[in-house]
């Protein structure tokens, strides 16, 4: 390859100009700015020739100065994963394609070299220039945002090569149900005997029949795994119609669901079988197999184990499958925001099973009460290593508050000991139902909301701010929503309170360094480290919580906040689609901390920067930024 030596030229002339303007206009995100931008974009382009296998630019030379834009010719990329045991072809640029975006952006050298594959003439604006655009043009901004997704899907698919990219690549969570359909459904009505139902599947070798109607709609279905219950041992005369023994009303989605709906579906119902429909008709079923192959440990195996657990050691093994599981599904690529969502669904079956065996053993007979999660397994959030944090509510109605928490404590204990046994370690500040503070009536606990929310204290409303995350998870759900209706409207009502809420979240600064790209531990066993949760993936939390409760939402889950808080707000989508991907990666940092990949001995959520790789390096850098401009808008939205 020969190093470009000519510098590029001014582009003075008018008709140059005027060309140049017209030959950015039909390119996306030129086409989108306002005249007078574009017009003095044109102006400030310098025009760079580069003859073919020349150098354009190089990690060696740092920092680019330009922006580059191709307008004729073509610039060939080697990605950094190429280099470092990746399979990756070279990216080939043409016409009306930029680079040297990202690090502009972020004011470092570029990661491979560009090189020219033909004869080559580009735009280029000087990088000053570039940085006064930015913050004029929407447009061009909202273009360089989209850096942070992009960067973002990188990341997983270089964690996806290390785990066989390929397999990945079929099990992808984003998939839609349709695509995963590999032939068309075999079906039956609900007349046709058992015995020719049987005949059918057999010769078909397929797991399940479909039952519908003459308008192809779903009656029912049954599976090889009903022919033991359903045939065999109780002895059914195979003469029989399938109506008669199938089951009825199946769950279905729809044909654009994704995968990881269906992977949900599998575990939180524990079934095999997922009809897909198109407008109302079955087109297929996506079984269990299709969407994960999950080496020994599957959704449905976990599912079913903590359904008929009859003992806490069957629920101790399934937790062990769920963190495999876990592990598994990282490995394949599965994002965290599925991926936290799934492991949160399966502990919550392993906490209501827990509860009804130990229901079982305590007198609560003629009690109304629910149990609540708050914190990471309030807001669907959990990761591999969490603790408990959770609370009862019960109706005292007339009765004595005092006498009915003394009769539910034991059951409560006996839960949050079961719960520990099973790898969710007791919470260390108390926040378990087993303790009277968390045991409290419905008038106790919107006694203790309304006293936290009209309490200026620092400190008492930091303590509080985690049972802001409430849901229900077992019990009368009436319960709790009696008392996430309580506590929106007193927030909803006091500003005082958001504004003190407000502060505790900007408490805590993103670790972003003047110097160096993060400020780390400085001494002591943690050197060199910096904590993803608590100066990371909380101060999402922490952000969404104040805008959350300030637009008056019910939803915990952080993202989910701030998609509800942006509709009320005016927050643009590609803002808040910046903080999700932020979040997200943080939450795939952490889970990588915890199954065992990057851990250092440094703790769950701990991480030494400086073992990433160059995209994950970035793309953390980026994330961090996310948190810091949330929080500005955060403080303007308060004055603070």
């Amino acid at each position: 390859m020969v190093p470009a030596d000519q510098p590029p030229t001014p582009a003075a002339s008018a008709p140059v100009i005027a060309g140049i303007e017209r030959f950015l206009r039909s390119h996306a995100p030129f086409s989108r700015m306002a005249d007078e931008h574009l017009a003095r974009l044109a102006g400030e382009i310098e025009l760079g020739y580069y003859p073919k296998d020349s150098v354009i630019l190089d990690p060696a030379q740092g920092m680019p100065q330009r922006l580059y834009i191709i307008q004729r010719g073509a610039v060939c990329h080697r990605p950094f994963s190429a280099g470092h045991g990746g399979v990756d072809q070279a990216v080939v640029r043409g016409p009306g394609e930029c680079f040297s975006v990202s690090a502009l952006l972020e004011s470092r050298p570029v990661i491979s070299p560009y090189v020219a594959v033909t004869d080559t003439f580009t735009c280029e604006l000087p990088a000053a220039k570039f940085s006064e655009l930015l913050g004029r043009s929407t447009p061009l901004r909202e273009f360089t945002m989209a850096f942070l997704a992009n960067m973002l899907d990188e990341s997983r698919r270089l964690l996806r090569l290390q785990h066989n990219a390929a397999a990945a690549e079929q099990q992808a969570m984003s998939r839609t149900l349709r695509s995963l359909i590999a032939r068309a459904p075999v079906s039956c009505g609900p007349d046709k005997p058992v015995a020719e139902v049987l005949r059918i599947m057999q010769s078909r070798k397929i797991g399940s029949m479909l039952i519908v109607d003459t308008d192809g709609h779903a009656l029912g279905i049954f599976t090889r795994h009903d022919v033991l219950d359903r045939i065999a041992l109780a002895g059914s005369d195979l003469s029989a119609p399938i109506g008669s023994v199938m089951t009825p009303d199946p769950l279905t989605l729809p044909a654009e669901a994704s995968a990881y709906e269906a992977a949900l579906l599998i575990a939180d119902r524990g079934i095999r079988h997922v009809p897909v429909c198109d407008g109302g008709r079955i087109i297929g079923v996506v079984t269990e197999r299709d969407l994960f192959a999950l080496q020994r440990v599957s959704l449905r195996a976990i599912h079913r184990t903590v359904a008929e657990a009859g003992s806490l050691d069957e629920l101790r093994a399934a937790a062990g499958d769920i963190r495999r599981l876990a592990k598994v599904m990282l490995g394949q690529g599965v994002s965290s925001q599925h991926l936290t969502l799934i492991i949160s669904t399966l502990n919550d079956a392993l906490t209501r099973r827990l509860i009804d065996l130990e229901r079982a053993r305590h007198d609560l007979q003629g009690l109304r009460w629910c149990w609540l999660a708050f914190g990471s397994e309030g807001r669907f959030e959990q990761t591999i290593s969490t603790d408990q944090d959770n609370g009862l509510v019960f109706d005292a109605g007339d009765a004595d508050a005092a006498s009915l928490r003394a009769r539910l404590l034991p059951f409560a204990q006996a839960v949050n000991a079961g719960l520990d046994a099973c790898g969710f370690p007791l919470c260390k500040g108390g926040i378990m139902a087993g303790n009277p503070s968390c045991c409290l009536s419905l008038n106790e606990w919107r006694a203790n909301f309304s006293d936290w929310i009209a309490n200026t204290d620092p400190q008492a409303l930091l303590n509080s701010v985690i049972f802001f995350d409430l849901r229900h998870l077992h019990g009368d759900r009436d319960l709790a929503d009696a008392l996430q209706r309580h506590v929106a409207a007193l927030a909803a009502g006091n500003a005082r309170f958001r504004r003190q809420l407000a502060i505790d979240a900007l408490r805590t600064r993103p670790p972003l360094g003047l110097i160096s790209d993060f400020v780390t531990e400085e001494e002591g066993p943690l050197a060199g480290t910096l904590d993803l949760k608590a100066s990371g993936a909380r101060l999402f939390t922490d952000a969404a919580r104040v805008l959350a409760l300030a637009a008056g939402a019910s939803h915990t889950h952080t993202v989910e906040r701030l998609r509800f808080a942006a509709l009320s707000q005016g927050i643009p989508a590609k803002e808040v689609d910046a903080y999700a991907e932020g979040f997200y990666f943080l939450q795939t940092l952490r889970l990588r901390t915890q199954i065992g990949d990057e851990l250092s001995g440094h703790g769950p959520n701990r991480l030494a920067p400086g073992q990433l790789n160059e995209v994950d390096h970035r793309v953390l850098k980026e994330s961090l930024r996310q948190i810091r401009r949330l929080q500005s808008r955060l403080a303007l939205d308060y004055g603070l």
